[in-house]
């Protein structure tokens, strides 16, 4: 089980320790006569100027994940206060989601060293602070999800920073990736690319999307563009209607030559389909865009409901989305039910996962929850999930995910989502996309 980041970073310890401090460090003007806020780890910072860094501190695509401006600047603890929540809450759960890339990396990197870590609280941290100080992370421009770009030996030097958010996008979101492999996202590690400068095999990644073979990662980065020499040649795979390879420091230098994953499948069951976790979404229109076909409402006790609308989505929760739905500023519900029995061969071994993302309209609050329910083939309850009461974030959208083992007996799945105003008539819920 992944190590909370409270744990590992500290940063939600009450401190007993007590800042004496007159003046602010960050401004370094007097505290007299303006509003001040003392963080969890005990030093006093004037609030605004709090405030102002950790919103110059949001992260981007056009650099790796650098988390050190939602540190204290005195002792490096994670900014932690009720009244930063707001400003903080996205970041905390991207840096959850990339300690779970760390963890999958050493898996693959440091095999040995994890499996007998994996039973030692402190030798896992230890093994995770290690990882989180040599691997680089990259927001991905397409998704909005952190990715493994590589190690933080290759990122900071000079000329390893890329700058536009297109040179910026995960195995799932490249378009190279996609017309190579079916399931992109789930076959990253079968994947086998190209050398950016030459044709050879690459066996690095660094800066995010540059792949290197090892001659040209050790003439990095100072390296040069070897001609293919094409035709017959070169024996690598070319790219669609093209008889010899890109080479430079172009990313349209970049191809993926194939997908090991892919390229077996041939040979296996061909009387059934398989499918990678997470590669199919089985809920019909998830974000809105065919309006509320698909779902249903939720009625109450006297026979009525408030059903979810769908609007124009104004703030993008990835680049093909379009449209969200809407809650009313009372509960709005609405559910869907996916019949497992129809695409999975043996409905009681599979693990379910069912998520959405949600977010405030306004900067008024809002409020989100969602509950699963597994049900046999007579209709009956056997499980039944579902989150707390969430205070939807403004400004960005959270994901809510819920997570079912194998149910003997399960036949169906339901998912039902519910959102509202938290102060009347000030805010409302939105909901896109929805997965199971």
């Amino acid at each position: 089980r992944r190590l909370p980041i409270s744990t590992l970073a500290s940063s939600k310890m009450t401190s007993s320790f007590t800042d004496n401090s007159t003046e602010c460090a960050i401004c370094f003007e007097p505290f007299d006569g303006t509003e001040t806020i003392t963080l969890t780890c005990g030093h006093r910072w004037h609030t605004a100027c709090v405030k102002q860094q950790l919103q110059s501190a949001k992260p981007n695509t056009s650099q790796r994940l650098l988390f050190s401006g939602y540190r204290c600047a005195k002792c490096k603890a994670f900014c932690d206060h009720p009244d930063l929540r707001d400003l903080t809450r996205k970041t905390d759960e991207l840096r959850e989601r990339v300690d779970a890339l760390v963890e999958e990396q050493l898996k693959a990197d440091l095999p040995a060293a994890w499996e007998s870590a994996r039973q030692d609280r402190d030798a896992k941290a230890k093994l995770l602070d290690e990882g989180r100080r040599n691997y680089a992370f990259y927001l991905c421009g397409g998704c909005d999800e952190p990715y493994f770009g590589g190690t933080v030996e290759c990122a900071d030097e000079e000329q390893g920073e890329l700058i536009a958010s297109e040179d910026r996008l995960c195995q799932a979101c490249s378009p190279r990736t996609q017309e190579i492999c079916q399931h992109p996202f789930e076959h990253g590690a079968y994947h086998v690319w190209k050398c950016r400068y030459c044709c050879n095999p690459a066996t690095f990644l660094c800066y995010g999307n540059v792949h290197f073979c090892k001659p040209c990662h050790d003439r990095n980065p100072n390296a040069q563009a070897i001609p293919c020499v094409g035709g017959a040649c070169c024996t690598f795979p070319k790219p669609k209607g093209q008889t010899t390879h890109s080479n430079g420091s172009s990313r349209e230098c970049e191809q993926l030559y194939y997908c090991a994953w892919c390229e077996s499948s041939s040979s296996r069951d061909a009387f059934a389909q398989n499918e990678s976790t997470g590669s199919r979404n089985f809920i019909v229109n998830p974000s809105g865009e065919e309006g509320t076909r698909g779902w249903r409402p939720i009625l109450d006790r006297w026979g009525q409901s408030e059903m979810w609308q769908v609007e124009n989505m104004e703030l993008r929760v990835d680049q093909h989305t379009q449209t969200n739905f809407v809650s009313s500023y009372s509960w709005a519900s609405m559910m869907q039910t996916v019949p497992l029995h129809e695409y999975v061969r043996d409905p009681s071994s599979v693990q379910i996962e069912v998520s959405a993302k949600f977010m405030g309209q306004s900067d008024c609050p809002s409020l989100f929850f969602m509950q699963t329910v597994v049900k046999d083939s007579n209709g009956r309850i056997l499980h039944r999930v579902g989150t707390s009461q969430l205070s939807a974030p403004a400004g960005f959208w959270e994901k809510a995910t819920l997570t079912i083992d194998p149910v003997i007996g399960a036949h169906e799945v339901s998912m039902i989502v519910y959102g509202k105003d938290a102060n009347w008539l000030q805010g409302l819920s939105l909901l896109s996309p929805c997965f199971v």
